[in-house]
């Protein structure tokens, strides 16, 4: 199942979120959402340990494509729950 949650949604509770940047670092330097850790897709499943299971755990890209199969495969070989940000760091600049 995969959970989402909205740009407005975010705003309203980033201060009690643990987000995710799954971009890649030369995506980054671009700009990102502020207090976000970067693991880059590649090495995110070997990267768990850094995951606050105590908050609500937020994933995102630049456009969601890459972080909907994050959420998911997490979800199914980890029974991790996270979120997807709905349209991604564009989305949530606009």
């Amino acid at each position: 199942m995969l959970k989402e949650i909205t740009p407005k949604e975010l705003r309203k509770k980033l201060s009690k979120v643990q987000l995710i940047d799954i971009r890649e670092p030369y995506e980054v330097e671009d700009g990102n959402i502020k207090g976000s850790i970067n693991i880059p897709m590649g090495d995110f499943l070997e990267n768990l340990d850094q995951l606050d299971k105590s908050k609500q755990i937020v994933i995102y890209c630049n456009t969601a494509r890459r972080s909907k199969p994050v959420v998911y495969m997490t979800y199914k070989l980890h029974n991790i729950t996270l979120y997807n940000l709905k349209g991604g760091y564009k989305a949530f600049i606009k």
